[in-house]
């Protein structure tokens, strides 16, 4: 066997009892099966929450992403800094 994989499946295997093979086998077999599945449910969830953070970010208005300051927000001595220069 070339495969690294395959060989160390091959001794995992060897080192269960003749009458345990079986068994172990359909244990490995089940637990790839479920970790596989458990990724596809985990990818598909950060899939839907990244989509919907897009959709948030697509909906807001650039006016409306906190950047700009109003002229009320802003210190008295700053708004008639400009008046004394």
């Amino acid at each position: 066997m070339d495969n690294p994989r395959h060989r160390e499946a091959e001794t995992l295997l060897a080192l269960q009892a003749s009458r345990r093979r079986t068994e172990y086998v359909v244990t490995s077999i089940l637990a790839a099966h479920q970790t596989e599945s458990m990724e596809q449910v985990v990818r598909q969830a950060v899939r839907d929450e990244l989509r919907n953070a897009a959709l948030q970010l697509q909906a807001t208005l650039p006016g409306e992403t906190g950047t700009d300051v109003q002229l009320s927000d802003l210190p008295d001595s700053l708004i008639h800094a400009l008046e004394e220069l």
